[in-house]
Formats: C-alpha cells, sequence, structure tokens
C-alpha cells in the first residue's frame, strides 16, 4: 500500500521541511502581531483600541483560505519578489503564505495574550507602579511574564493549528505537505495512501510540537513557583 514512498519520499521531505519553514514564520509573525494589536486594544487611546478590534472582527469573522488567497494576490500585484526556489516553492508563494498565517494566528494570539493579562491581579499593576516602573515597564517586566506563564497551553493550541492550517497555501501553489501528498497520489491515481502519509506526518509534527510545549511550561512553572 505504502510502496510508493520508495520513490516519493523525497517529495514528503521537502513538503515537511516547507510546512515546518512556513509555521515557524508564522507562529513568529502571530506573536509579534499579537503583542502589538493586545497593547493597541488595552491602550488608552479610543482609536487604538477600535483598530484592534476591527483587526481582530475581520480576521476571525472570515476564513483562512480568503485571507491567504488575497494577501497573495495582492502582494503578487504590488511586491516584486525574487524567484527563487525553496524546497519545489517560490519564494513569491511561500513569503505571502506564511505572512497570512502570521496575521491571521495574531488576531487569535492577541485575544489569547488579553485572556492571560486581565487574569493578572490589579494589584501586581499596583506593585510596579509603586517600585517607580513605568506603565510600559511594569507591563513588560511584570505582568507579561505572569500571563504568558498562564496562556502556554492555549498559546501551544493555537501554535498546534497553525501548522495544520498551512494546509491552505495549497490553494496558493505552495509545495507543502499536502500538496505533496495531492500530487502524489494525481500520479498514482490513488489519493487515499498519500494522505494517510501526510496526516501522520501532521500528527507527528503537532505530538512533537505538544511535547515540547509541555516541557516549557513545566520549567516554567518550576522557575516562577512561588
Amino acid at each position: 500500500m505504502f510502496d510508493f514512498l520508495g520513490k516519493y519520499y523525497p517529495l514528503f521531505l521537502d513538503g515537511t521541511g516547507l510546512t515546518i519553514i512556513i509555521s515557524i514564520i508564522g507562529v513568529a509573525l502571530g506573536i509579534l502581531i499579537g503583542l502589538l494589536i493586545v497593547l493597541m486594544r488595552l491602550s488608552r487611546m479610543s482609536l487604538l483600541q477600535w483598530i484592534a478590534r476591527l483587526y481582530i472582527g475581520i480576521v476571525r469573522g472570515t476564513p483562512s483560505m480568503i485571507q491567504v488567497m488575497l494577501i497573495y494576490y495582492t502582494l503578487s500585484k504590488v511586491l516584486p519578489i525574487p524567484q527563487v526556489q525553496l524546497l519545489g516553492s517560490g519564494l513569491d508563494r511561500v513569503i505571502p503564505g506564511a505572512l497570512a498565517l502570521g496575521i491571521n494566528s495574531g488576531a487569535y494570539t492577541a485575544e489569547i495574550f488579553r485572556s492571560g493579562i486581565i487574569s493578572i491581579s490589579n494589584g501586581q499593576n499596583e506593585a510596579g507602579l509603586s517600585l517607580g516602573l513605568s506603565r510600559q515597564q511594569t507591563m513588560f517586566s511584570v505582568v507579561l511574564p505572569q500571563a504568558i506563564r498562564n496562556i502556554l497551553p492555549a498559546l501551544g493550541n493555537e501554535f498546534i493549528t497553525l501548522i495544520k492550517e498551512s494546509s491552505v497555501l495549497f490553494y496558493i501553489g505552495v509545495q507543502e505537505i499536502t500538496a505533496q501528498a495531492l500530487g502524489v497520489g494525481g500520479t498514482l491515481y490513488d489519493f487515499v495512501p498519500p494522505l494517510l502519509v501526510a496526516g501522520a506526518i501532521y500528527l507527528v509534527l503537532t505530538q512533537v510540537l505538544s511535547q515540547a510545549m509541555q516541557v516549557f511550561e513545566k520549567r516554567m512553572n518550576s522557575k516562577y513557583a512561588y
């Protein structure tokens, strides 16, 4: 049933590598965007709050596939990207795809950060301010470290979701795991075995990430134990 792997395993390896690269970029962008959006959401300026709410509402209220295709077709018109190949896909497709995943993840990550921040008692803010720290210093030195510890499980779930969501990049021609499986399936005239392999790869990636997040969570808990 899986004899085809002897011939086509390099394609799955390329797809796996590309999925990992795109997911790492998407996670990094999602964290940065999420932090920015949550700071805007919690700011005292009503305009920044409105922009943050609008961003979160639009991203969470529209399909990720639509977001990916809109960003891809928009960037392809306004931004010249070198035709460099990365594991079988051009950067002109990989970059918009990774950017779209980061933008999508940023909305959910912002809400996760917000839930963690508001879970910290106001006494922590008051303690930081009483020590002479500014509101910004209190946020980054006192509140955020505690909030991150509280939201690690939710962040881990978001990162796992992002890995699986990377499969939508198939629609813009990124040769990630799903695209490679469908390509092999078309060659074999049998899509089930390649898709089973793709599913197994996603399962391994998400399990590895889940275990890594659990280890990180235990270290954070022991570090800040009191």
